[in-house]
């Protein structure tokens, strides 16, 4: 476990540009995301786009996407804390060689619909939507929730 300012996280991706977290703030039950730069000195453009991304929070709802809740700094980087609603990223469940049945597959498509529906319904432009960007529900939940969180390609 890594433990960044006031959040227990694990490391669940690590890519070039972000580190995604899964984790809990101290003294609260409840799941956080968090996205972390990667680099020790971050372009402006990755902070930028960290910074999009928590501004958009009053315009998303956790039922389709990962809310942003906190962007914060801890030992000089900048974090961004997500709701956690579960599930694991989808990339990450095919990189095992998980085979999906056709009923779970019909979900995260009609989860990742849903959440590309209420996107565009509210006038937000995404760049892009791939299965890195895509969280697979657990097993017992329908559909699936969508981070445009940048660390979610990470």
């Amino acid at each position: 476990m890594t433990e960044l300012s006031a959040y227990v996280l694990e490391r669940i991706r690590e890519g070039p540009d972000f580190t995604l977290y899964r984790g809990r703030q101290h003294g609260n039950p409840s799941r956080v995301l968090a996205v972390a730069l990667a680099a020790e000195h971050p372009s402006a453009q990755g902070l930028r786009r960290l910074e999009h991304e928590y501004s958009l929070a009053a315009e998303l709802d956790s039922a389709w996407a990962a809310k942003p809740l906190a962007l914060t700094r801890h030992e000089g980087r900048t974090i961004l804390i997500l709701m956690d609603a579960g599930g694991e990223p989808l990339d990450l469940v095919l990189q095992r060689g998980q085979l999906l049945d056709l009923t779970c597959v019909l979900r995260i498509a009609i989860g990742l619909a849903t959440a590309l529906r209420q996107i565009h319904r509210r006038g937000l432009v995404h760049k892009e939507y791939a299965k890195t960007r895509t969280k697979k529900a657990h097993l017992g939940h329908d559909g699936c929730r969508c981070s445009g969180s940048p660390a979610a390609g990470a």
